[in-house]
């Protein structure tokens, strides 16, 4: 029964797989593909923020020009 099972699964399989395969993810993939969070980047995007607020830091914006300059 359990031979019959894992044949009609694996011929399943083989019809649904994928062309490409990718490599499967180990301990030597990059952090995109694990989900691996990497601090200096964190760091650098939130700014004065970070450990402090879930919203990055955004410098003030500055106007272009003062209205009295404007002709």
């Amino acid at each position: 029964a359990f031979g019959c099972l894992n044949r009609r699964l694996r011929r399943d399989v083989e019809r649904v797989r994928p062309i490409i395969e990718a490599p499967p993810v180990d301990a030597r993939s990059s952090d995109l593909k694990t989900g691996v969070v990497n601090l200096p980047a964190i760091r650098q995007q939130y700014g004065r923020n970070f450990g402090i607020s879930a919203v990055p830091y955004r410098e003030p914006t500055v106007s272009a020009g003062s209205p009295m300059l404007r002709r």
